[in-house]
Order: C-alpha cells, then structure tokens, then sequence
C-alpha cells in the first residue's frame, strides 16, 4: 500500500458503481481510485472520465494486476466468486457486493480463502451505515427497548411492476439462486442478524407474478425466480421475525425496519429525503411510534449526499477503508455473507419443500459443488 493512498479498484460500471461505490470512494481523502474494469469498456471510459480514473480494464484481471490494494466488486452475482478469489490469492482487500455468492459452498469458500489471505473482507450490506441505523444500534445497544422479543421487515417496490418491463439477469434462478428473496431480501436478513443473532430455521411462502417477459429483443423469456416472498423466522437469541419483499409492489412502501422488545420499539424507515432514513420510537405502548433526531455525528460526514445510495454507501466505504488502514472491524465481513447465503438457501429450500428449514441445513455442502469449486 502506499504510504499515501489506498489504490482502489473498481469492477463493474453499472449503475450501482455509478450511484454508490464511485461517488463514496472519490471522497475519501485516503483513497485514490486507479483503474475501473468492464466488458462494456465505453461505459467504463464515461466513468472513468468523470471520476478522474486513469486507467480503464475489460477484465477483472487486468486491473487487479495493475497494481491495487482494495478492490470493490460491483457485477452480478455469478460472477462474484471468480473475481473475489482471484483478488484473494493476489492478497488484495475485498468489498464484495450482496449477495457474497451464487451458493453455500462459494460463500464459504470465499470466506476461508480470506481469513488465510489476511485481508479485510467486507460485504456491500450498506443499509447498516445509514445514518438512522447507526443511531438505532446504538439506542438498542443502550437497552432502550430491553430483550428483543420480534423483528420486522419489508421491503417493496415497482421495480418491476409492469409486466412489459423487460426480463432482467435477476430473473434467472442458475445466476441468481432466487428472485427478490435475494436481491432484496439480503439486506433484511443482515440487518436482523446483526441486532438479533443469527437465524436458526425459517419457512417462506412465494409467487412469481409475470411467468413470462420480454427480453430487450422482444422475445418472451420464463421468469423462474420468487418475485413476491415472505418467511417467518426465529433466532439464536430468542426473537421471531416476520420478512416481506416484493419487487412489483404498485405502491412502493420501500424499506422498513422495526424491533420489539420488552420495554418499547424502534424503527427505521428508508426515505427520498435528507438523510435519507429516519429513526421511530414507542416507549410507551398506549402512544404512536414518534421520530427521534438522528444525531449529526451520523450525518456530517454524508452531508454532500444527494441521493440514500450514495449516503450509505459513504458510510460502509469509510469504514472499510478504515480498516485496512488499521481500525478495528465494525463492518460486515463475508463471515456475515455466508449467514446471510445460509438464509437464503433455506428459503429456497423451504420455497421447494413446503416446510420449515433448519439453518443446519443449509450449512451442508454438497460434494459435487466442492469438487466443482476445487475444495475438494
């Protein structure tokens, strides 16, 4: 590393790159973005122009042996453990978007080849570093609400409400392993996880809503992945939760979050307007939840924010940063990534058999799948 800067790569130049990643790294003083990397190397060029990076890749390889220290991993989710074992064995810090893999076995191999690289591992689980969510912990962390007894969660959109919106990569189940269980219901998963411990069992009830959708071609394609999901869920450390996710939601309610505990309840709620999120609180059960103000040693850091990716993101890029440069470890690590790709096969395992899951269950590997991988 230089004595001066973090060289920071970055693969991907979609629109998560484009709105989260770029616009957060490009801030940190300490952080000087060297190479971008993408198949579609005029989109990468466009990036690269605007955010001042000198260097513009097709492949992953190319810029990892351009000379990095930290990578970050913005590409669909197949593609993740290619990219993110391979800037392991070169010993280059990793901030992986979500989900970690395509499956159990990647995930945990991933997280193995980390701990034995030495380097800091972090998860794209952002929704943690929003302003109100920080100032959330900290008011559970307080025991502001005493033992958790419930979590709740949802999370609803018109991403893809119409039915003529063109089939997207999330819609096949051999890339993604699930529909919005994943690619919206990660982040729910995280967040209980990291204020309930992890989950034990769970059991999940699903629709596809658009069997079928046009491809940007106009020929029709099978839609084979949940876009409407719901599960129960308990934890190690006594609560039960209740999860919604759904992607064609006509009304987008967006992203919700709430603990009950013994003493009151507190809640999160993701919003268009500075900063974003907003922290509710019932104490006394006969009153309505009210808004509480979320302290400036959580917004003035993200104040420059114009949009909630940006802002979160700004947060966990802070930290992961941070940590390479010595801090100790506050963000989520890919440990939290395998949790997290463990939830989601017991749902896909639950979605299949009709049945309450046991996460036991979904930490077994399958021999082939190791072989394929080259564990075994």
């Amino acid at each position: 590393m230089s004595s001066k800067h973090i060289r920071l790569g970055i693969v991907g130049a979609g629109v998560w790159a484009e709105r989260a990643h770029l616009p957060a790294f490009a801030r940190i003083s300490g952080v000087k973005i060297v190479g971008i990397a993408d198949p579609n190397t005029d989109r990468a060029r466009e990036l690269a122009s605007r955010f001042g990076i000198p260097s513009v890749y097709d492949n992953h390889e190319d810029v990892l042996a351009g000379g990095v220290d930290a990578v970050t991993i913005a590409v669909p989710v197949d593609q993740h453990f290619q990219i993110a074992s391979a800037a392991l064995r070169r010993g280059v810090h990793v901030l992986c978007e979500k989900p970690l893999a395509r499956t159990v076995d990647e995930a945990a191999a991933l997280k193995e080849m980390a701990g034995s690289a030495g380097v800091v591992d972090c998860m794209g689980f952002m929704l943690r570093f929003s302003p109100a969510f920080l100032q959330l912990q900290e008011l559970l962390e307080s025991g502001a609400v005493g033992p958790i007894h419930s979590i709740l969660y949802h999370s609803h959109f018109a991403q893809f409400f119409d039915p003529q919106t063109p089939c997207h990569w999330t819609m096949n189940a051999e890339r993604t392993g699930g529909g919005v269980s994943v690619e919206y219901g990660c982040h729910g998963l995280d967040l209980a996880r990291s204020v309930a411990g992890d989950i034990t069992e769970l059991c999940a009830n699903a629709r596809t809503l658009v069997p079928e959708r046009p491809d940007v071609g106009g020929a029709m394609q099978k839609v084979d992945v949940d876009e409407v999901c719901s599960w129960l869920a308990n934890f190690s450390g006594g609560a039960e939760g209740l999860f919604h996710v759904s992607w064609s939601s006509s009304l987008s309610f967006g992203v919700e979050f709430a603990v009950f505990g013994q003493n009151g309840a507190l809640g999160w709620r993701k919003t268009e307007s500075w900063p974003f999120c907003q922290v509710l609180s019932s104490i006394d059960p006969t009153r309505e939840m009210q808004p509480i103000e979320i302290d400036r040693r959580y917004t003035d850091r993200v104040g420059w924010a114009e949009s909630w990716r940006a802002c979160f993101m700004s947060g966990l890029a802070h930290q992961f940063t941070a940590e390479i440069a010595g801090a100790p470890r506050r963000s989520p690590g890919f440990h939290d990534g395998l949790e997290s790709q463990r939830a989601l096969k017991a749902i896909g395992t639950s979605l299949a058999e009709r049945r309450w899951v046991s996460l036991h269950e979904a930490s077994a590997s399958s021999r082939a799948d190791e072989r394929k991988l080259g564990i075994l």
